[in-house]
């Protein structure tokens, strides 16, 4: 009887072959373009949330508490149309927060750092004259153009325009603008942002910022708020994972006041938006009205102390 050969052929699952970037005359990686980061998912994991990854439904409902908070501050009702699309999603999972490590989605403040963190909320709970008042509604410094890069209300768009030594973040609220050289040089410092140098590996493009100065206490979006010191290092890894969707993840490092590294991940989306000229003086009666709302509140206060009339 003749032998039969049975040959066994095991299948091996395959790794998706990583994205093959379009890429620039010197080789790198092509991240040109206008780019947004309109999520609500806000830094620390809610309570209500036990894990990183969350169903639609619990995407779309952290979504419609964001927006319903935000409306909530709107004396004219419900109809602005804040600047987000949408939860987080990363390769089609939602995610309940921005933070990533450690795995429980909260900031491992030291002491220090949630003591720092908790002395914030004063400058919003004083209405005792401008100064007392938030950088932004003073129209002196806000947008989400710092490192590491979080979503605003308004104005979640940034170009970035890429040479072969230097790559440069222009932010269109508040005219920010980070310029990042290539070549182990720090670039120059931006107020209240550090000053960064990059570097390649392989197809990512990492950012290093430091020479925070001492002054530069707080890094701010709403709803995403953490402590920084001048020996704060915040990494930004940059990877492009698909011809419109640029993988974005930072560790923040800083031993005043965490007790670990931590990192945080989301994306940035290609955008066919136009980038316009960003005013706040223009307009901005909101710091006159809060001020004159307060006066208003003082004199009630009085008066019925007083015994007069309101």
């Amino acid at each position: 009887m003749a032998a039969c050969l049975v040959f066994s052929v095991s299948a091996v699952a395959q790794e998706p072959a990583p994205y093959q970037p379009s890429r620039t005359t010197d080789g790198r990686p092509d991240f040109q373009g206008v780019w947004g980061t309109r999520w609500t998912t806000q830094l620390e994991r809610p309570p209500n949330l036990k894990s990183l990854i969350i169903t639609a439904e619990e995407g779309a409902s952290l979504h419609r508490a964001v927006i319903n908070r935000l409306d909530s501050n709107d004396p004219l009702g419900t109809t602005y149309s804040w600047d987000f699309t949408g939860p987080l999603v990363i390769r089609g999972e939602a995610r309940s927060s921005l933070i990533i490590d450690p795995s429980d989605g909260l900031l491992p403040y030291t002491e220090e750092g949630r003591a720092r963190r908790s002395r914030f909320v004063a400058p919003f709970s004083g209405d005792g004259g401008p100064e007392q008042r938030a950088l932004n509604e003073r129209c002196l410094m806000a947008g989400s153009g710092y490192a590491p890069f979080l979503s605003i209300p308004a104005g979640n768009l940034r170009q970035i325009v890429q040479t072969r030594d230097t790559i440069l973040f222009y932010t269109e609220t508040f005219n920010q603008l980070r310029i990042v050289p290539l070549d182990g040089r720090l670039g120059p410092a931006i107020p209240r942002g550090g000053s960064s140098a990059g570097r390649w590996e392989r197809d990512t493009l990492v950012v290093e910022t430091t020479s925070f100065l001492e002054g530069d206490r707080i890094r701010f979006a709403p709803g995403s708020v953490f402590a920084i010191s001048p020996a704060t290092r915040i990494t930004e890894r940059l990877t492009l994972i698909g011809p419109d969707e640029i993988l974005y993840r930072f560790t923040i490092s800083d031993p005043l006041l965490y007790t670990q590294a931590w990192t945080g991940e989301s994306v940035l989306r290609r955008s066919g938006d136009r980038m316009f000229e960003f005013a706040c003086h223009e307009g901005n009666y909101g710091l006159a009205n809060i001020l004159s709302g307060a006066r208003a509140t003082e004199r009630r206060v009085t008066n019925r102390t007083s015994g007069r009339a309101p």
